[in-house]
């Protein structure tokens, strides 16, 4: 009788220990996949220009997205859903905490002619000598530049546009730049 007692304690013992261990397994397994697709949404924010992964947390529970943060537009709040809707795994997602804050224009703008100036620069010491160290004047509004100026050949400005386009923020140049002899 103490064996069969003993035996039963131990079958006991073992199945409650299977059991548990195939509890934990199971929530080892949701939490790996809940990691894996926060590491899916997040690397498909990084390469997305419009999503900025520091700017948006990405968590996961039991495939459930919670994105917090902020956007800056509609358009890049649409694609944040998108992105994580269609990843394999989730379930759902929140959006609650995710708000769309504009940029200031203002500040980026001003960020933004800096930089253009700068590349004028560039150009003048990389790529042409003869644009002049001052007199093209650049502005900005809402992402597009404007230039202003005279310089003495159509290379120069080719040289100066190359290098305003690759300024980061930049969405459109309006050239006034003239071509004289006498610049």
């Amino acid at each position: 009788m103490r064996q069969l007692l003993s035996l039963t304690l131990a079958s006991l013992l073992i199945f409650s220990a299977t059991h548990v261990y195939a509890a934990d397994l199971k929530e080892i397994e949701q939490e790996l996949g809940d990691s894996v697709i926060t590491t899916k949404i997040t690397a498909k924010f990084t390469k997305n220009k419009d999503l900025n992964p520091l700017k948006i947390s990405v968590t996961t529970e039991n495939g459930v997205v919670k994105l917090k943060g902020h956007v800056k537009n509609k358009e890049a709040f649409v694609k944040a859903l998108r992105l994580a809707k269609a990843t394999t795994g989730v379930t759902s997602v929140d959006v609650d905490e995710l708000d769309i804050k504009l940029v200031n224009t203002v500040f980026t703008d001003a960020y933004i002619t800096t930089k253009v100036e700068a590349a004028v620069l560039k150009a003048k010491v990389f790529d042409n000598e003869s644009i002049p160290l001052v007199g093209i004047n650049a502005s900005t509004t809402n992402g597009v530049v404007t230039l202003a100026g005279k310089v003495k050949s159509d290379q120069a400005v080719f040289d100066i546009l190359k290098r305003v386009s690759a300024v980061r923020g930049v969405k459109k140049i309006v050239s006034t730049l003239q071509v004289t002899k006498d610049s």
